[in-house]
Protein backbone atom coordinates (compact mmCIF):
# COMPACT_ATOMS: atom_id res chain seq x y z
CA UNK A 1 0.00 0.00 0.00
CA UNK A 2 1.60 3.19 -0.90
CA UNK A 3 1.72 5.69 2.55
CA UNK A 4 1.19 8.68 -0.24
CA UNK A 5 -2.59 7.87 -1.08
CA UNK A 6 -3.19 6.93 2.92
CA UNK A 7 -1.58 10.67 4.47
CA UNK A 8 -3.82 11.85 0.83
CA UNK A 9 -6.52 10.63 2.56
CA UNK A 10 -6.03 11.58 6.05
CA UNK A 11 -4.63 14.91 5.74
CA UNK A 12 -6.69 18.08 4.95
CA UNK A 13 -4.38 21.46 4.31
CA UNK A 14 -2.01 22.90 2.17
CA UNK A 15 0.36 20.86 0.10
CA UNK A 16 3.34 21.37 2.09
CA UNK A 17 1.34 19.84 5.04
CA UNK A 18 0.31 17.51 2.98
CA UNK A 19 3.91 16.57 1.94
CA UNK A 20 5.57 16.72 5.38
CA UNK A 21 3.15 14.42 6.55
CA UNK A 22 3.63 12.04 3.21
CA UNK A 23 7.84 12.34 4.26
CA UNK A 24 7.41 11.15 8.13
CA UNK A 25 4.60 8.65 7.25
CA UNK A 26 6.69 6.99 4.87
CA UNK A 27 9.78 7.06 7.41
CA UNK A 28 7.21 5.75 10.06
CA UNK A 29 6.56 2.70 7.24
CA UNK A 30 10.28 2.43 6.62
CA UNK A 31 10.77 1.98 10.40
CA UNK A 32 8.07 -0.65 10.92
CA UNK A 33 8.96 -2.78 7.81
CA UNK A 34 12.37 -2.98 9.04
CA UNK A 35 11.70 -3.82 13.09
CA UNK A 36 9.16 -6.00 12.20
CA UNK A 37 8.98 -7.37 8.78
CA UNK A 38 5.31 -5.78 8.33
CA UNK A 39 4.86 -4.18 4.50
CA UNK A 40 1.45 -2.95 4.34
CA UNK A 41 -0.64 -0.07 7.17
CA UNK A 42 -3.46 -1.96 7.20
CA UNK A 43 -1.24 -5.00 9.43
CA UNK A 44 0.00 -2.55 11.59
CA UNK A 45 -1.27 -2.46 15.34
CA UNK A 46 -1.21 0.21 18.27
CA UNK A 47 1.84 -1.39 19.10
CA UNK A 48 3.56 -0.53 15.98
CA UNK A 49 3.23 2.77 16.11
CA UNK A 50 3.73 2.98 19.93
CA UNK A 51 7.38 1.23 19.19
CA UNK A 52 8.26 4.16 16.54
CA UNK A 53 6.78 7.38 18.79
CA UNK A 54 8.87 5.23 21.79
CA UNK A 55 12.18 3.95 20.41
CA UNK A 56 12.97 5.60 16.63
CA UNK A 57 11.10 9.63 18.32
CA UNK A 58 13.24 9.42 21.52
CA UNK A 59 16.28 11.33 20.47
CA UNK A 60 14.16 13.81 18.67
CA UNK A 61 12.91 17.50 19.84
CA UNK A 62 9.52 17.88 21.80
CA UNK A 63 7.95 19.56 18.21
CA UNK A 64 9.05 16.85 15.94
CA UNK A 65 7.92 13.85 18.42
CA UNK A 66 4.73 15.77 18.00
CA UNK A 67 4.74 16.09 14.64
CA UNK A 68 5.17 12.16 14.09
CA UNK A 69 2.29 11.56 16.51
CA UNK A 70 -0.09 14.05 14.12
CA UNK A 71 0.93 12.15 10.98
CA UNK A 72 0.52 8.63 13.71
CA UNK A 73 -2.98 9.63 14.31
CA UNK A 74 -3.82 10.56 10.90
CA UNK A 75 -2.15 7.04 10.05
CA UNK A 76 -4.67 5.56 12.30
CA UNK A 77 -8.00 7.68 11.65
CA UNK A 78 -7.77 6.80 8.19
CA UNK A 79 -6.96 3.25 8.81
CA UNK A 80 -10.18 3.31 10.47
CA UNK A 81 -7.98 2.60 14.01
CA UNK A 82 -8.17 5.73 15.70
CA UNK A 83 -11.06 5.70 18.56
CA UNK A 84 -9.46 1.78 19.46
CA UNK A 85 -5.45 2.94 19.35
CA UNK A 86 -6.55 6.85 21.05
CA UNK A 87 -5.39 5.02 24.39
CA UNK A 88 -2.43 3.21 23.33
CA UNK A 89 -0.82 6.00 21.59
CA UNK A 90 -0.94 8.55 24.55
CA UNK A 91 2.44 9.97 25.81
CA UNK A 92 4.71 12.86 26.41
CA UNK A 93 4.27 13.46 22.54
CA UNK A 94 1.18 13.98 21.86
CA UNK A 95 0.75 17.21 23.77
CA UNK A 96 2.38 20.23 22.14
CA UNK A 97 4.43 22.24 24.20
CA UNK A 98 2.57 25.62 23.09
CA UNK A 99 -0.65 23.84 23.08
CA UNK A 100 -3.43 25.01 25.71
CA UNK A 101 -6.22 23.41 26.73
CA UNK A 102 -9.53 24.25 24.67
CA UNK A 103 -9.39 24.95 20.94
CA UNK A 104 -10.92 23.36 18.33
CA UNK A 105 -10.95 20.13 17.70
CA UNK A 106 -8.40 17.71 15.11
CA UNK A 107 -9.51 17.75 11.84
CA UNK A 108 -9.47 13.47 10.94
CA UNK A 109 -10.62 12.32 8.04
CA UNK A 110 -13.49 9.82 8.16
CA UNK A 111 -12.54 6.55 7.03
CA UNK A 112 -11.95 6.38 3.16
CA UNK A 113 -11.43 3.59 1.19
CA UNK A 114 -8.31 3.93 -1.09
CA UNK A 115 -7.99 1.84 -4.18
Amino acid sequence: MNITLLIAAAIPGSKSTIHNHVQRGERIATAIQQRYQISTPHQWQAKHLRWFLEVQTAGMSHASRYDYWRTCRALASVLGKWPAWENHLRGNWNIHAAKQRGGRPAKLANRVTVP
